[in-house]
């Protein structure tokens, strides 16, 4: 009953968090290595007084020498009074019995970037990459600001997809292509199973880049690992998910969406082509150019093409209905309109026949109105849409 109660009392007073608490827990338990650290805690951060909270480190790590936080804080206030070689020491106490604890490690990192040991530091933060996958990003940050080169930091990364596209992503924000290129290739290489929408990322980087062959190389590299991407492809059109069957990607060659005042789009069971769903864009009577569907579509310059889609309507009333619409991709030029679509009408085929330019490597289709000040109200429908290279045609302007 004694020790037990000086044991509860010796916790009840640890709790209290000041020094005279805490020195009256040391003497109810003075084998306990917990409430040595805490009273170190309380002189390095309270009290200010680093040379205090070591000697209290050191009895906590004379203790129990197996606790790694122990050594950390002994090294917090070795660095405070200046002991570097103490720090080290520490340091590497804490990281022989906790090797693999990413607090530890990022720890350790910082304080070897700090002496200048730059390749222990990038060790001890692919042990970060390892364990924790939330400071990943930090990690590989911190690694690229060290090194600058990628070798060494992959000589040290896992095997694992996730964290390689990471550093793509770093690499791409810092604008570093070749070594983004490199990564990317390395990442292909491990040969494992990747979340494909986690890369798509890197084909929008390349097309904001304006370097559409090597988006389109990235597009059918991440669709031939991925089976949830492939039933996006319809073997010879250029459009992907050309029937809304799929759920919308956002991103790369998909369709992308972006919400649009007066205007919503959704899928319809009740209303297809050719069985199935249709897209359903319900105009509510606000003036409005663009729906804010669109895709990027990549071609050949010099090519005549021809879009077109299936579309219908109920009670579409404005000066001018919508059309399918080809534009150059960076630069503000339409290649061509469909017809308009106004009233009310069953199933019915629009194209837009189009030449490209000879230095014209990427365009986007769309379903907009010209000019869009006009107020529009009722519902257009579209399915089956289609891009096609015309046969035996590649004349240019």
């Amino acid at each position: 009953m004694w020790c037990v109660i000086r044991v509860y009392e010796a916790h009840r007073f640890s709790v209290s968090h000041n020094e005279a608490s805490l020195q009256r827990a040391i003497r109810l338990q003075p084998q306990d290595a917990t409430n040595y650290d805490l009273l170190g805690q309380y002189f390095i951060w309270d009290g200010q007084d680093p040379r205090a909270a070591a000697a209290q480190f050191q009895r906590a790590v004379r203790l129990n020498p197996y606790e790694s936080s122990y050594w950390i804080h002994l090294a917090q206030s070795e660095n405070s009074l200046g002991n570097t070689s103490e720090q080290a020491s520490a340091i590497r106490k804490a990281i022989a019995v906790d090797p693999t604890t990413p607090d530890v490690a990022w720890t350790a990192a910082n304080f070897f970037l700090v002496q200048g040991e730059t390749q222990e530091a990038l060790h001890q933060l692919a042990v970060v990459m390892r364990s924790d996958p939330w400071m990943a990003d930090a990690a590989l940050d911190l690694s690229w600001r060290a090194a600058g080169d990628v070798k060494p930091i992959q000589d040290r990364m896992p095997p694992d997809p996730e964290i390689y596209l990471k550093l793509v992503k770093l690499l791409v924000a810092k604008q570093q292509w070749t070594a983004a290129d490199h990564v990317w290739s390395s990442t292909l290489g491990l040969n494992r199973e990747f979340d494909a929408r986690s890369a798509l990322f890197y084909v929008d980087a390349l097309l904001a880049k304006r370097d559409v062959a090597a988006a389109e190389v990235a597009w059918q590299q991440i669709v031939k690992r991925s089976s949830r991407l492939q039933p996006y492809i319809t073997p010879e059109n250029l459009v992907v998910n050309a029937r809304f069957d799929q759920e919308f990607l956002n991103a790369a060659f998909d369709w992308h969406y972006s919400a649009q005042p007066g205007v919503t789009v959704g899928l319809d069971s009740t209303q297809s082509y050719q069985g199935g769903e249709a897209l359903l864009i319900t105009y509510s009577g606000s003036s409005n150019e663009d729906t804010g569907l669109s895709q990027n579509i990549p071609v050949t310059p010099g090519v005549r093409y021809v879009a077109s889609a299936w579309v219908k309507s109920e009670e579409l009333e404005s000066a001018n209905g919508p059309q399918l619409t080809v534009n150059d991709g960076y630069r503000s030029h339409d290649y061509s309109r469909s017809e308009e679509t106004l009233g009310t009408s069953g199933w019915h085929l629009v194209r837009a026949p189009f030449t490209t330019g000879t230095d014209t490597n990427l365009v986007v289709i769309r379903f907009s109105r010209t000019p869009g000040s006009t107020l529009i109200r009722g519902r257009f429908w579209i399915d089956s849409v289609q891009m096609l290279q015309e046969a035996g045609n590649n004349s240019t302007h």
